[in-house]
């Protein structure tokens, strides 16, 4: 079976170059086509990378800028933190010197004229030395309660 045929006359000839000139243009348009669409497709793509560089710059910086306010936070944050500790040992320190200097110094000797220091446990022994000694006392008390 022989797929060619063979040309007889010019004008065949003419005519099957035509119809080759024909399919070349079609195709030829196609493939112009198909690179002016890859050229708008791939610009397009270029265009959407560069907005995406940078909006990815700018979001780095934004990071850059809350890592260095976080870190500088937290750097307070410590320094509080340290000042805080210090001064619930400093308010400690002055509230047990407060306590100190307010509790009242127990009498001596020299705190006033005719001390004896005899010591009473409640009421009842304080009222057995006012009626043993039948003179003016001074009673000096810690912690009154009644």
């Amino acid at each position: 079976m022989n797929m060619s045929e063979r040309f007889e006359t010019r004008s065949e000839i003419a005519h099957s170059i035509a119809g080759v000139k024909s399919q070349l243009a079609v195709q030829a348009r196609v493939f112009t086509l198909a690179v002016f669409v890859s050229i708008a497709v791939l610009g397009f793509l270029y265009y959407q990378n560069m907005n995406l560089a940078e909006k990815y710059a700018s979001l780095q910086a934004a990071n850059i800028r809350l890592e260095t306010q976080l870190q500088a936070a937290v750097a307070s944050a410590a320094a509080i933190k340290v000042d805080t500790e210090q001064s619930r040992v400093d308010a400690q320190e002055l509230k047990t010197l407060l306590e100190t200097s307010m509790r009242p110094r127990p009498p001596n000797s020299a705190s006033f004229p005719g001390w004896l220091g005899i010591r009473a446990d409640g009421p009842k022994e304080a009222k057995a030395l006012i009626d043993q000694y039948k003179t003016p006392v001074w009673i000096y008390a810690t912690s009154p309660t009644e």
